[in-house]
């Protein structure tokens, strides 16, 4: 794919050097890879040197920066400018055939879209709606009555179970399994009594969904994950969770059933979340924090049991002087004893 700068600079909303709008931009590649047609990045500027050796051309950079034989793209954030730029080079053409794979199963019911493409292997139940421009891979499994949108990309080896809706350009990457029943259980003496679930799973726009991660379906009303959210490689997602707009969590994270996550919350690997909780919008939960209690908006816990951030950092530093701390607990009582044993 070629495209030319000022394109590129469009997108990013920068200025384009004079006389370099024509130049032709083959890709983006990290400094050390790059050719003298590919547009490379600098968002930290102790990387400078690397990005004066490369052979790009062109960088993307922050304002008021620049580097001397370089076509410099300045931006606010070049971080940001790279996501946007990485979009426009990535490959988004059918992942196995541009249309339905004569390996498919499909129902006589289901209804997908001519501009949509199905992988080898892929079952697709009855009553089953695709839109426009979604890619399903090869081998998955799309339940009955499931909705799916506008724009999708359903890796290989998904598992959508019955009545899922999945909105627009929502990614479902492989392994993960949606739909899948709660974990409940009532108690009949000392035997468990399963509790069938009748809600289902509603992913809402732009959301993307990691490998192997896995969201259970609603009791009665839906789990659902808000617009833009983007969840990590294994992660488990109970039944009744809500999980509030552009909240992003990462690998390992585990939330239990009812709890509801706010908007903007940024979670850390292997959090773990009791049930019927809720965290406030504009959190930050800590790597391997455990929530027991509901966090208020705007807070930064971390720990096990979650705390307040900047406590649990202080409380990690005395942990961390324990052994020196004790070997003069142990002196002081020495010395008590010696003063003592004196009288």
């Amino acid at each position: 794919m070629i495209v030319k700068l000022s394109n590129v600079a469009q997108i990013l909303g920068s200025a384009v050097p004079q006389g370099a709008a024509d130049f032709e931009i083959s890709g983006i590649k990290s400094p050390k890879t790059a050719d003298e047609h590919s547009i490379t990045f600098l968002s930290n500027p102790k990387l400078k040197s690397e990005i004066e050796e490369s052979l790009s051309t062109v960088v993307i950079v922050k304002e008021g920066l620049s580097i001397p034989g370089k076509i410099c793209l300045e931006v606010k954030d070049p971080y940001l400018g790279y996501a946007r730029v990485a979009q426009l080079f990535e490959d988004t053409s059918p992942l196995f055939t541009d249309r339905i794979s004569p390996d498919a199963s499909i129902d006589a019911t289901a209804t997908i879209s001519e501009t949509s493409s199905i992988g080898p292997g892929t079952v697709i139940g009855p009553g089953v709606t695709i839109g426009e421009r979604s890619r399903i891979a090869a081998n998955c499994v799309i339940e009955k009555n499931c909705e799916i949108g506008e724009g999708c990309r359903i890796d290989s080896g998904v598992i959508i179970r019955w009545g899922t809706v999945i909105r627009n350009r929502v990614i479902v990457q492989s392994g993960a399994v949606i739909g899948s029943d709660g974990f409940g259980n009532a108690m009949e003496g000392s035997r468990f009594v399963r509790i069938p679930c009748f809600g289902i799973v509603i992913i809402e726009d732009d959301a993307d969904i990691g490998a192997n991660t896995t969201i259970d379906r609603g009791n009665f009303e839906p789990t659902v994950i808000g617009r833009g959210v983007k969840i990590d490689n294994l992660v488990h997602i109970a039944h009744n969770v809500m999980v509030g707009e552009d909240t992003a969590m990462a690998a390992q994270v585990g939330i239990s059933g009812s709890t509801r996550v706010g908007k903007r919350v940024i979670i850390g690997g292997q959090a773990g979340f009791v049930g019927h909780i809720d965290i406030g919008d504009n959190s930050f939960i800590g790597a391997k924090a455990g929530i027991s209690k509901s966090v208020e908006p705007g807070s930064k816990v971390t720990g096990y049991p979650a705390r307040d951030f900047m406590t649990m950092r202080r409380i990690e530093a005395a942990q961390a002087s324990l052994p020196s701390l004790l070997k003069e607990i142990k002196e002081l009582r020495n010395e008590i004893k010696a003063i003592r044993s004196e009288r």
